[in-house]
């Protein structure tokens, strides 16, 4: 028996000592001395090299105090798990999680587009929807009827529009997800009434010594015009008004040419329209009466019309019309030669006229006119 502890105890010393030679001095003075005739109490057996009682080991009984659980050893890496775990999950879960739901999901889809741009009758008209996150590709189709004119293909609204007025136009976008995100959106289409400068695109023939006045007219867009001279030859003595009145006393003949821009007070975008005009100054004729007018005006179909032919000298003769026709809803004032009204013609018509002007005796002067109606 105390050799086995002698054994046991030679293990521990060589446990504690691993770096050193194996070696065994173990603390025996904790143990009471044996009797003088060698014996020990019950339990006990003599150790004669020592003369001490040490406790009886054997195969059942252990000499040792028993080792500390494995589960106090292994609470450590439990520890260290708990730890780990606690980390590991809150960093990578966290994280992962956040980062990849964020970067999946992407902003929502939406349409961009607010407004459409502003369309003008009888002229070219493209716009572009707008759309944005989502997931690409976007479609996008017309959920009722547009504007007689425009189509809606691959997001681009454009076509040519001939009405004026304003106009719904709905239209649902949608993108590639599974299920496709949907948004819809009802916009206002505004069709403008096209600027245009009617003319005379050859003004009244003046004469030097003579006051001279014109008016050059506007249609379409919203009035009040504003007209500025743009370049060309026109005498500084017959300055451009702003109202398109061209008017002063010229003193020297030729024939001349300019371009004049026009103006309309369209509140959220003015249009503006260019136009080469000409006029010629003579001598003012010695003899007999002239028509002085060499164009008339273009009008617009449902806006009044009014513009007075003119002669040279200024006579009482009868003004009638010989040939063609004038435009429906305009007449000829007889006695003053004023082509006034509403004309109701067909937009896009041009009708030549013969005028005759007479005394109904030896005066008689014709003259043939084009008036174009949009």
């Amino acid at each position: 028996m105390n050799a086995r502890w002698l054994q046991l105890g030679a293990a521990l010393g060589c446990a504690v000592g691993l770096v050193f030679a194996c070696s065994f001095n173990p603390d025996l003075s904790r143990f009471e001395p044996c009797a003088e005739d060698g014996s020990c109490p019950t339990g006990f057996t003599c150790l004669a090299e020592k003369h001490l009682c040490l406790p009886d080991c054997s195969e059942e009984s252990r000499c040792l105090p028993p080792e500390p659980p494995d589960a106090g050893t292994d609470a450590g890496p439990e520890e260290d798990g708990g730890v780990d775990g606690g980390t590991d999950g809150g960093v990578d879960g966290g994280s992962d999680g956040g980062t990849d739901a964020g970067v999946d999901a992407g902003p929502p889809f939406s349409l961009l587009t607010q407004k459409l741009a502003l369309a003008v009758e009888n002229t070219p008209y493209s716009v572009e929807l707008q759309a944005e996150g989502g997931t690409p590709p976007y479609m996008f189709r017309a959920t009722q009827p547009l504007p007689q004119g425009l189509a809606l293909n691959e997001g681009t609204l454009s076509g040519q529009l001939n009405t004026p007025g304003t106009s719904p136009v709905k239209v649902e976008a949608s993108d590639s997800a599974d299920p496709p995100a949907r948004v819809n959106a009802e916009y206002s289409l505004r069709v403008r009434p096209q600027l245009l400068i009617a003319g005379p695109m050859t003004l009244v023939e003046g004469y030097t010594g003579n006051f001279y006045t014109e008016k050059v007219s506007a249609i379409g867009g919203i009035p009040p015009y504003a007209f500025t001279y743009v370049s060309g030859n026109l005498p500084s003595t017959l300055p451009l008004g702003l109202d398109g009145t061209v008017q002063g006393a010229p003193n020297t003949t030729g024939n001349y040419s300019f371009r004049v821009r026009v103006t309309d007070s369209d509140p959220e975008e003015p249009q503006t329209a260019e136009e080469q005009l000409e006029a010629t100054i003579t001598s003012a004729p010695l003899l007999g009466t002239v028509i002085s007018t060499k164009s008339v005006p273009a009008a617009r179909k449902g806006t009044p019309y009014q513009y007075a032919l003119r002669l040279m000298p200024s006579s009482a003769l009868t003004w009638s019309l010989k040939a063609g026709t004038l435009p429906p809803g305009i007449g000829l004032n007889t006695q003053t030669g004023l082509l006034s009204g509403t004309p109701s013609a067909t937009a896009g018509t041009s009708y030549t006229f013969t005028i005759l002007v007479s005394d109904g005796l030896l005066t008689n002067l014709e003259k043939s006119f084009t008036m174009r109606v949009y």
